[in-house]
């Protein structure tokens, strides 16, 4: 079963809970200035850190037998920034290889497990303004795509984008490939990108400018409730495959750099998610900032809950 395959056949895919927020709050490891997490894999006690995330979001999808995505460590993992740190690894094929090593512990169940190569865009993910042109984001990201698809991931997803110019270069890069790839744009509580374009035109947009368009687009890094469904046409919706979403209905302002975390119920937010599956047919659903087992765990058995045996 591939990703293509695992959509078509399920109601629900669950995706992560927060990854780098969790490990930065948890006080066990230290993050790179520059790369987050990517350097994880390389140190002991990062790699545990890290392989404890994945096992516990991991045993939710399990115990529910619902299929399950995971990322590699590789946001920040573009050349530039590998190169100004002074980093020759392979860093985003090593990545792959560590994803496939935990995989291959789950067994006869590892056919439910895909694994995504992440990139993000090149400067802040909540300032459009720094977002780069067509032409400078598909020459400036084709790089990381490439070795991210030669290390053999099942799909690429291009996440936490701003800006409508940067993610579609990063689209057709990865049109380039052989892979199904997701888009994943970050919104404001208007329901727009935040460099103000719709959703409407910006699906519409990457549809057309790629020779062989996304698998599909999803939202990450904004609050469920963002997500204004029901404005949207019927073909942009189907578009829609996926929401990865902030544990708090805060602005994207209030919540960069917030000394303490910032959560809305999971109750509340659980709810919210569990209607973008029901009522529109959004299948890919996870945390991002503030989230954490418990939110995947609520949304995962009320959607079982309420599905037919």
């Amino acid at each position: 079963m591939n990703i293509q395959q695992a959509l078509q056949r399920h109601d629900i895919i669950l995706t992560e809970a927060s990854i780098i927020e969790s490990l930065r709050r948890s006080g066990q490891v230290t993050l790179h200035p520059h790369l987050e997490n990517a350097l994880l894999i390389y140190d002991t006690s990062g790699k545990e850190a890290l392989r404890t995330l994945y096992r516990r979001y991991l045993e939710i999808a399990r115990k529910h037998d619902v299929p399950m995505i995971v990322c590699t460590p590789t946001w920040r993992a573009n050349e530039e920034r590998l190169s100004k740190s002074c980093i020759t690894d392979n860093v985003n094929g090593d990545a792959v290889s560590y994803l496939e090593d935990i995989r291959a512990t789950w067994g006869t169940w590892s056919s439910n497990i895909f694994i995504g190569g992440l990139i993000g865009c090149k400067n802040d993910a909540y300032t459009p303004e720094e977002g780069l042109s067509i032409n400078e984001a598909r020459s400036f990201h084709s790089w990381q795509i490439d070795k991210l698809s030669e290390a053999g991931v099942d799909f690429l997803l291009g996440a936490t984008l701003p800006a409508l110019p940067e993610a579609t270069g990063i689209a057709m890069a990865m049109s380039e490939t052989l892979l199904p790839y997701i888009i994943s744009f970050v919104i404001n509580r208007q329901s727009t990108i935040l460099d103000g374009t719709s959703l409407e035109l910006a699906v519409q947009s990457i549809d057309a400018a790629c020779s062989r368009p996304p698998l599909g687009y999803m939202i990450n890094c904004a609050y469920p409730s963002f997500l204004e469904a029901a404005s949207l046409t019927q073909p942009v919706l189907s578009r829609i495959i996926g929401y990865q979403a902030n544990a708090s209905s805060f602005d994207h302002c209030e919540l960069d750099g917030a000394k303490t975390l910032r959560t809305n119920p999971v109750s509340e937010w659980g709810d919210l998610m569990v209607s973008l599956n029901k009522r529109y047919g959004i299948k890919i659903l996870g945390g991002c900032c503030g989230t954490n087992h418990e939110h995947l765990e609520y949304i995962v058995r009320k959607i079982n809950a309420l599905s037919p045996p």
